[in-house]
């Protein structure tokens, strides 16, 4: 396999640090990306096909990892070289304490994330199909609150340069105003569908939403089209997610398709995540649409090759190397 030519890259910078996580990534100091919304557990088991009722079935195998959209969109941000910071809810379960542990390890700070005494953490049970990666959730929803505009600050946001949201309350409503206030990219991973969370739109700058939700806003449209809504309504880049097929985006220089790459697919857990956490990463960088667009679809590409959401996440040098094979 021939090597990627020797460049000088783009990209944040770390900062100074003797602080390592357990992984070897510096800790965060000030964060590029602030991330409000959804930790999990992820309970992972590969099947050769999806059970039947009553079925007693034999896993293939098992695997623990975190979950949830902020969780894997900060987590692939943070492998790609971005500094990260979660503000969310846990329970003091020891779903919580892995959630923890697993977050800060691969280098996101954790100090605003929030333990609800007497609460459990959400839980997912995940069963994977052996032979096409497709995978069936099933999720135990947390019993803490939510988290309250009250338990952060102005500045825990605005400190940071792009805001991560993927669902509508009051704490991602403030979040939001605030970044927008402040000049910030905010961007969605929307966990609700089209009505529930279209306040929150309003100060939404990049809208990245999955299939099945676009078609629920707009049964009869393509893609393109939806994307093209989204734009149209304030959107700065509008991107629908196609799964394997990549995904379409609309911004004000026009509309694109942005396949995504041949990868010999494991799982598809966390796909949709990472390709959030890369465009993340590539807001930072100031790149064009069409490269923003390419690079996601190549960390959501990679992110399938091995079971569960962050197994297969890239390093930077990684997502590089991969590109320019597949030029070639």
């Amino acid at each position: 396999m021939p090597s990627l030519p020797s460049v000088v890259k783009e990209g944040v910078n770390l900062p100074d640090s003797d602080t390592q996580c357990a992984k070897g990534f510096p800790m965060p100091a000030t964060p590029d990306i602030v991330g409000i919304g959804v930790c999990t557990v992820d309970h992972l088991v590969t099947v050769p096909r999806m059970p039947h009722r009553n079925e007693n079935m034999t896993a293939l195998n098992y695997d623990r990892q975190p979950g949830g959209l902020a969780s894997i969109a900060l987590i692939a941000a943070a492998r790609l070289g971005a500094r990260a910071k979660i503000i969310a809810r846990i329970g003091d379960d020891d779903a919580g304490a892995y959630i923890r542990r697993a977050l800060a390890e691969e280098g996101i700070d954790v100090a605003q994330l929030l333990v609800e005494p007497g609460s459990e953490s959400n839980i997912s049970v995940i069963l994977v199909h052996e032979g096409s990666g497709d995978r069936s959730i099933i999720t135990r929803p947390p019993t803490g609150s939510p988290v309250s505009p009250k338990e952060f600050t102005r500045e825990d946001i605005t400190a940071a340069r792009v805001l991560f949201v993927d669902s509508l309350n009051e704490a991602t409503l403030q979040a939001a105003r605030w970044a927008k206030e402040a000049g910030m990219k905010v961007l969605l991973d929307p966990a609700l569908p089209y009505a529930q969370i279209k306040p929150l739109l309003d100060y939404v700058d990049v809208p990245i939403v999955p299939e099945y939700w676009a078609r629920a806003l707009m049964p009869d449209q393509p893609p393109a089209a939806i994307a093209e809504r989204l734009r149209d309504e304030g959107a700065e880049i509008a991107v629908v997610t196609l799964g394997e097929r990549g995904a379409v985006v609309a911004w004000d220089g026009g509309t694109i398709a942005a396949p995504a790459f041949p990868v010999d697919v494991v799982d598809t857990t966390g796909a949709g995540d990472a390709y959030h956490g890369a465009f993340l990463y590539a807001l930072l960088q100031d790149w064009d649409v069409p490269r923003m667009a390419r690079f996601a679809s190549a960390v959501g590409s990679m992110n399938c090759r091995a079971m569960g959401g962050r197994n297969a996440l890239p390093t930077r040098d990684e997502v590089d190397q991969f590109m320019f094979d597949a030029s070639l």
